[in-house]
């Protein structure tokens, strides 16, 4: 039987009607932030400003390109985080992107003061069987992962 988690999520309203679902987690040992449930994103992202340590993965293991919705690609590099959680989900040697996130955080800090750490994206999702409980503002997340 699956064991289901159940993570808190915030409804953030960044203009009228432009929603973005948050959720807390923490890097490492003590690094807190807030994460955008970022269904749309293939990869689990974090800012490359955010985090202090982590292993790079070399090129030759992992080569990945990142687009937004806009032109262009985004310089992106893989790394193995030591630790990741969210909720009472806790990940040992978690591989996620690293990019520049200023300009999303700039747009944060505009509409409602604040700052996020990464965007939750749908590799992950799937892997923990993400179900998005809109009326009840939960991420349900099954500790038994898919693949």
């Amino acid at each position: 039987m699956k064991k289901m988690i159940e993570i808190p999520i915030e409804v953030v309203e960044l203009e009228e009607n432009s929603f973005h679902l948050l959720i807390e987690c923490k890097i490492n040992s003590d690094q807190k932030g807030e994460m955008v449930i970022d269904t749309g994103a293939s990869k689990t992202v974090l800012d490359n400003n955010f985090v202090d340590d982590y292993q790079k993965i070399e090129k030759e293991e992992s080569e990945v390109k990142s687009r937004g919705l806009g032109a262009g690609s985004i310089e992106t590099e893989m790394a193995k985080i030591d630790r990741f959680k969210v909720g009472t989900l806790c990940i040992n040697q978690f591989s996620c992107a690293l990019i520049d996130l200023s300009g999303i955080n700039e747009m944060y800090r505009q509409y409602c003061n604040r700052e996020i750490c990464g965007l939750l994206g749908s590799d992950f999702l799937l892997k923990y069987n993400g179900i998005i409980d809109y009326s009840r503002r939960v991420l349900q997340l099954s500790t038994d992962r898919v693949g």
